[in-house]
């Protein structure tokens, strides 16, 4: 089986022949995200950083939310670094009505995938590692792009404990712990598409620049 390889600052999954991603399974993709995760970070946060890959664009944050663009698909990013600095646990419980679902699992980082159909015959996909989810509806042929686009930025979450630590006395992070539970998955895609009705007409300016954005 040919080994599928992931450029660190492209994050394009690229093959040693023909093969293209779309022709591996979501196993493999999280396999390979797992095996080599991204090391590099260029978004900085209070309390914890990460990589956003070559292409993806990031739209809007606020607190621990976060919406990414990618030509005409929005992500939807949130870190529960309550729960990473709480080291909480808990355990996923398979859907077998889903497209996909299955654990997500790497030392003590944990987590699952699970996709399930739309009501206009798209995918819905929900990624949770690292303390932290994305959620993004796609077509279905572009699903394995998704996958690994969520995985590249999933792993490349850096905690900070020392900042953790200083903000874990401020009252915002009572609000933070009650506003997304990465632990359960939807049972609509109802509250992400309130998203995409805000951002999916967002009309990208090239001039501005995101002022927490590292340049590395």
């Amino acid at each position: 089986m040919k080994k599928i390889a992931i450029v660190l600052f492209g994050c394009i999954f690229l093959t040693s022949g023909c093969s293209t991603i779309t022709e591996y399974s979501y196993e493999q993709i999280i396999s390979e995200s797992l095996a080599s995760p991204v090391n590099s970070t260029n978004i900085s946060r209070a309390g914890y950083k990460y990589y956003l890959p070559k292409g993806l664009r990031l739209l809007e944050q606020e607190g621990t939310n976060e919406i990414i663009s990618h030509n005409d698909t929005i992500y939807y990013l949130y870190v529960d670094y309550v729960s990473y600095y709480n080291k909480i646990n808990e355990e996923y419980k398979v859907n077998t009505d889903a497209v996909y679902s299955e654990k997500i699992q790497k030392d003590e980082n944990f987590g699952y995938i699970e996709i399930k159909n739309t009501s206009n015959d798209k995918y819905f996909i929900e990624i949770m590692y690292n303390y932290a989810k994305i959620e993004v509806i796609v077509e279905k042929e572009s699903a394995n792009e998704a996958v690994a686009y969520a995985m590249s930025i999933l792993t490349s979450i850096n905690y900070q404990d020392t900042v953790l630590t200083g903000l874990m006395g401020d009252d915002v992070l009572t609000s933070n712990e009650v506003e997304h539970n990465i632990f359960e998955t939807a049972q609509t895609e109802s509250g992400y598409l309130e998203i995409v009705e805000e951002y999916g007409q967002y009309e990208e300016d090239s001039e501005t620049v995101d002022p927490d954005f590292i340049h590395r």
